[in-house]
Parts: C-alpha cells; structure tokens; sequence
C-alpha cells in the first residue's frame, strides 16, 4: 500500500457537526469515484461555515479513504477540539495511521500488576520501538495479521516506600537473675514503627502468580514501655531496673532502640482472590542509638538518658508479610538473637507485628 497523507483542516463549529459528519461520511465513500472523476480533490460542505476537504496526488489515494475507519478519527479530533480552542489537524501517513484501519482489532486486558495489549493488523513491516516499562512480542500468522503483545514488566507489591506500625513484645523470656515483673512491657504502649523502601526483582511469571525477591532497607524504632514504675540503669558489669520515682507513681518509662535494616524476602505475587501476596524472608539490622525516657506527669517534664544499656549492636530474624486486598497489609517480624548480650540483662527476644500503611 502507497503511504497515505490525510490532513484535516477543521474549527470550532466541528464541535457541533461530527454527529452529521460520520453520517454523510457512509454517502460519501459510496460516491468516491463519482466525486473523483472531478480531480484530486473532495470539498464536503457541512451548512455555511464547516468544510471537509481532502487533497490526494490522484485519485487511487482518495479511493484508499476505503480502508481507514473515519468514526475512529472523528472521536480523536473530537477529544481534540474539546481540550483546546484552535484548530485541529490530524496527521496520519502509513506508519502511524495503523490504529485507523477497518480490519486493525485492539484487544485490552488487565489483571493485578498486568496489562496486556494484542494487536491485530495487517502484516506489514513497522519499525521497532523500544519502551522502559514494557515487554513486547510479535508473531506472525498465515493469515497475514501481527498480533503484538505488550506486558507491564514485574513489579513487587511491596514496591516503594512504606511505614509499618504496630506492637513489640518479648518473644522469649528467661528472668536469669532478673525479677520479671520490674521489666515487663505495657502491651498496647509498646509500640513498633519502621520507614522502609523496598525494591523487587522478577524470578518467575505466571498466570495466576508471579513470584519475585525484594530487597529492602528501613529505619525502625523499638519502644519498650515498661509496666511498672521501673527504668534501666547501667553499670560495668549488667543493667538493673530500679524504680524510676520511689515516691510516686511515673507517667511514662520507656526504653527506646533504633535500628537500620536491611531485608531479603521472596515475595508472591498473587493475581486473583482476597491475598494479594505472600513474603517471607530474612532480615538484619545494627543498632543507631538506643535511650531511656521517663516522664514522671503528664505534660510535665521527660528526662532522656543515652546509653547502650548492654544491647546487642545487631539484630536479625524472619519477617512475614500478608496481602490482603482492600485492607492494610500484616507484617510479623521474629528477632533470632537476643536483645541484651549475654549475662548483662535478661535473656529476651523481641517480636513485632502489625500493618503496613
């Protein structure tokens, strides 16, 4: 087929004749050659003030108006003319007027985290085209179609940035010398928050799931808000939990731990259903800084002491993460050593859970 140059010259009263163009239109492919033995040109004329005219270097080139679908083109040029005020002009030639022609079938479908686009034309050479966020395949059939398709490359669900909030607790707990009672934690004041950035690469695409391995890295913060009027205190040897006010009652005491994180967790991607996915992996981390805060009134005064206390520098363990569709997501994170180094604090491990905002 030749290259074909379509241009339409059209204003604004356009806005209120597309309805009686596509109708004449139908006429007007019926009497092409009837209007093509006058020259290379047509001028159709919609009332006083709207013109369609259409120029060809012969009359081969109108006769090929035949193939494109024109209902196509009036609705561009009518998104065209709603978003601005000047006159519209519509190129098409060979290369990009494919999406026009009558027998050019576009099929869309989206699954979670997908889309795919197959397009059949007929076949004909184009030229390639290179695009950062999908992957394209074309085969030809006997029948003389392309049909092109183009997938979303795989991204993790847990993609970006997220926080995660929720509570931590002691996993395990072994006394040692230690009274359990002047170190235990306030359930719901015990609060675990973390700033996380995640990033996934594909393993494997399916169907119905995808399967990729995500790296993570996240600031987190352990608040361990003691239960009773008790702080911690540190000496060379072990840390103590005295009374933090022997005269009154104390508002808040809390041990504080920040961490940085890094994480590597196989995450499933599933398509269809309630669970959107499914992660598990490992996680290891070093501790930033860790102090005790004691408010003794509400409002009042905080006093903050920096210190180590005889925590372990690092931190590891398994974290989980689930999926659900139209609700937060849930996290669990199971620390695999202990909190305080050997024989200077009780043996405890920590474990936090929660959602992922």
């Amino acid at each position: 087929m030749k290259p074909l140059s379509i241009k339409f010259n059209i204003n604004t009263a356009m806005k209120k004749s597309i309805v009686t163009f596509v109708l004449a239109f139908i006429a007007f492919v019926a009497q092409a050659e009837k209007y093509t033995q006058k020259g290379d040109s047509l001028i159709v004329q919609f009332g006083n003030n709207t013109r369609l005219i259409i120029q060809a270097k012969d009359k081969e080139g109108i006769q090929s108006l035949r193939q494109y679908d024109l209902n196509k083109i009036v609705r561009d040029m009518g998104a065209a003319l709603d978003s601005s005020s000047k006159e519209t002009y519509i190129y098409i030639n060979e290369q990009n007027g494919r999406k026009y022609l009558k027998d050019t079938v576009l099929v869309i479908s989206r699954k979670d985290g997908e889309v795919k686009i197959t397009i059949n034309e007929p076949n004909q050479k184009s030229s390639d085209s290179k695009e950062d966020d999908v992957k394209s395949s074309e085969n030809n059939k006997d029948d003389g179609t392309v049909t092109r398709s183009v997938t979303r490359r795989y991204k993790s669900p847990r993609n970006g940035f997220d926080v995660l909030v929720g509570l931590n607790t002691y996993a395990k707990n072994t006394p040692l010398s230690y009274q359990e009672s002047d170190y235990d934690l306030l359930p719901w004041g015990s609060r675990f928050v973390s700033l996380t950035w995640v990033r996934g690469a594909a393993i494997s695409r399916g169907k119905d799931a995808s399967l990729g391995l995500d790296l993570g890295i996240d600031v987190s913060w352990y608040n361990m808000m003691f239960d009773g009027n008790n702080t911690v205190q540190k000496d060379t040897r072990a840390i103590s939990f005295p009374l933090a006010n022997a005269t009154g009652d104390v508002h808040k005491s809390k041990l504080t731990s920040a961490y940085l994180n890094l994480s590597l967790m196989p995450t499933l991607a599933i398509h269809h259903g309630p669970i959107s996915y499914l992660s598990v992996g490992m996680y290891g981390g070093y501790r930033l800084d860790s102090y005790t805060k004691v408010q003794e009134e509400r409002k009042g005064r905080s006093e903050r002491t920096h210190s180590n206390f005889h925590l372990n520098d690092f931190r590891y363990g398994i974290g989980a993460e689930l999926g659900i569709r139209h609700f937060p997501d849930l996290f669990m994170q199971y620390d695999l050593g202990e909190l305080y180094q050997t024989n200077k604090g009780p043996a405890v491990r920590m474990i936090s859970f929660g959602i992922r905002l």
